[in-house]
């Protein structure tokens, strides 16, 4: 330790001349400058440089130490744990784990045959611990189709949990094959009382037959999602109509005055270039107010009123928005009027179900409580949206002012505890399907790369999905298995009868 401590130094002035004594070490006379400058003894200029230096050896040496390379001994149980997870975790072939097994481990070369044997053991193991969870926890779920190389993959998440309760290769998606797979969910405890699904008639009759008391609610997320795609064509439409009439005004500019034939012939095109334009902006904003319709119908109060939405609201809501778009003379708004006419009663079953919740919040807050809450919450979230917004704007004045408002007909405590009810309640409002479509885009890469999957790498996939620790979202740090079993799964391929090998043994390649 240097003298340092004992002098009359602060620590800035300390920090710098340690900083000095160390980086001017090796020039001449800067021990006795040092000396003068902070009225410091020789002695003490020699204890710092010496205590920093050997500081700075203790850290580096601790940095390397912690980055030196760490050999493992690969044993029979490494190269299978490692194989299994090639082929789950990430979609590769047989053919790609083969030719990353000698990068990974070099001198190992498994046949192909190997590899092959194992996985099919490990998709059978995964098999039969998928049978053995109970599935009686799970009430609400997603049900959606997707294809593999012709064949329907049908497949059904936990709307709470995000667990994969179904999910299997069938030969067709009708109403038979649903129940089917419905029906194994059901031998393990699955008890459905909502179902958000797409138009898909097979769901629905399958849903009629092993689950009649579900209640049936047709997906927002497509509603929107075809919404969207209209809604872009329209204006791509509108755009290069509009670009299409000043190409052709500028086109008059450059055509000589006294060829007065093809001037007006150019006009005669600038007006139809006109014409078209502004029926296709008239299109595009008669589209724009349906969308708006279509949008506030998902929403569960009204911004003017701060009156709460009802079933009824909803589906009047969908179906002025679905005549509005009847109206428009295009093949894709005729189409999209018909698929929202006959989705509105569906969606409204959500918008009904939640609205009957908030009517019994009643019971213990005045309904204006209730209906000014709902209006914070919605307020609030349009707000996170905007940028550059300061408590000059008016809206986030108005959100004070509601706030101000309900803090001063409740107590500090009520507030709070209504304001997370609610917002609770509008977390499992369950009317989108966006949980399945999320495995879905998950699923979707291993169809191709398999070129044809099986229902046992399916088993062996969604034992892994359902045991792996999410990231981010509600269930951040979670697994859905844990969330509906209470079991944590700390290493997933313990679970499926693979553990990890207690001692470095030599590795036995086939």
């Amino acid at each position: 330790m240097s003298g340092l401590h004992r002098t009359r130094l602060t620590t800035s002035q300390k920090v710098e001349f340690s900083a000095k004594a160390v980086a001017d070490k090796t020039v001449y006379g800067k021990v006795s400058q040092l000396s003068q400058q902070y009225h410091l003894s020789r002695p003490t200029v020699y204890q710092t440089q010496k205590s920093i230096e050997q500081l700075l050896k203790t850290h580096y040496s601790q940095s390397e130490s912690a980055h030196q390379a760490v050999t493992v001994a690969v044993d029979e149980r490494q190269l299978q744990r490692a194989i299994i997870a090639l082929r789950v975790i990430a979609p590769n072939s047989i053919r790609r784990i083969e030719d990353l097994l000698p990068i990974i481990y070099p001198g190992i070369n498994p046949s192909y045959g190997s590899i092959q044997s194992l996985l099919s053991e490990a998709e059978t193991q995964a098999a039969r611990v998928n049978a053995t969870v109970d599935l009686s926890s799970i009430k609400h779920s997603a049900l959606d189709e997707m294809y593999s190389q012709g064949s329907p993959v049908l497949a059904g998440i936990d709307l709470d949990s995000g667990y994969v309760h179904s999910l299997q290769l069938k030969s067709g998606r009708t109403g038979s094959d649903w129940a089917d797979v419905l029906d194994e969910g059901k031998q393990q405890g699955l008890d459905l009382s909502i179902v958000v699904k797409d138009a898909a008639v097979g769901i629905e009759s399958g849903v009629n037959e092993v689950f009649p008391r579900a209640q049936q609610r047709d997906d927002c997320f497509h509603v929107l999602y075809d919404t969207n795609k209209v809604r872009r064509r329209l204006r791509s439409r509108a755009y290069n109509a509009i670009e299409y009439e000043y190409t052709q005004v500028k086109k008059l500019g450059k055509i000589r005055t006294k060829d007065q034939e093809k001037r007006k012939e150019q006009r005669e095109r600038i007006n139809r270039a006109k014409r078209e334009s502004e029926k296709r902006i008239e299109q595009y904003d008669s589209f724009a107010t349906a969308n708006r319709l279509i949008r506030e119908s998902m929403e569960y109060v009204d911004p003017d009123t701060g009156q709460r939405y009802t079933g009824d609201d909803v589906e009047k809501m969908m179906q002025t928005a679905a005549d509005k778009l009847a109206t428009i003379a295009h093949g894709d708004c005729q189409k999209l009027a018909t698929y929202i006419r006959n989705r509105s009663a569906g969606i409204a079953l959500a918008a009904q179900a939640l609205s009957e919740q908030l009517e019994r919040l009643d019971n213990h807050y005045t309904a204006e409580h209730v209906d000014i809450a709902c209006l914070i919450i919605r307020l609030a979230d349009t707000l996170k949206t905007k940028t550059n917004l300061t408590r000059q704007n008016r809206p986030y004045r108005y959100l004070l002012g509601l706030y101000a408002q309900l803090t001063h007909q409740l107590d500090g405590n009520k507030v709070d505890n209504l304001l997370t009810t609610i917002k609770n309640l509008l977390e499992k409002r369950y009317r989108a399907s966006s949980a399945i479509e999320g495995f879905n885009a998950a699923l979707r890469p291993y169809l191709y790369v398999h070129k044809g999957v099986t229902q046992s790498f399916l088993e062996l996939f969604r034992a892994y999905y359902n045991t792996r620790t999410r990231r981010w979202g509600r269930h951040k740090n979670t697994s859905a298995h844990e969330c509906i079993t209470g079991e944590l799964v700390t290493d997933w391929l313990s679970m499926i009868g693979y553990p990890a090998s207690q001692a470095n043994s030599p590795v036995i390649v086939h």
